[in-house]
């Protein structure tokens, strides 16, 4: 299967929960132990928009970013080369679609070594401090 945009009631009915382990896995990863509840009103909402292929899953959100219309990959979870050969060529091509300016991830420093090669750069360091 391609990696495809879930757009109907009946396809998360059947995708989200067979992606589901991939997305929460992720989420503990990033730190985010409760953050299931904000993914699903996200995808209910509308706001997000949910990628499956055969053995991985990915999130999305077009919204603004340093003044710019950006495709943010909020969550991605399960076969990492999957993701990255088959997700993000599909992602651009819909972000592109809906005039966005690029593509906007958040991630650990692993993915900067896997998303050089595709065009991906190095823009910036977050820092949290959790209290």
């Amino acid at each position: 299967m391609a990696i495809r945009l879930i757009t109907t009631n009946e396809e998360y009915e059947t995708e989200y929960p067979r992606v589901r382990g991939w997305l929460i896995e992720a989420q503990l990863k990033a730190g985010k132990e409760d953050a299931e509840r904000d993914i699903l009103a996200g995808l209910l909402s509308g706001g997000y928009r949910l990628w499956v292929g055969d053995n991985c899953a990915a999130i999305t959100e077009n919204m603004e970013w340093d003044g710019r219309p950006v495709c943010v990959v909020v969550l991605a979870g399960g076969d990492l080369r999957e993701i990255v050969s088959d997700g993000i060529p599909v992602i651009t091509q819909a972000a592109k679609a809906q005039h966005c300016d690029g593509i906007l991830l958040f991630g650990r420093p692993g993915w900067q070594r896997v998303l050089e090669p595709h065009g991906f750069e190095f823009s910036s360091i977050v820092m949290f401090k959790e209290f």
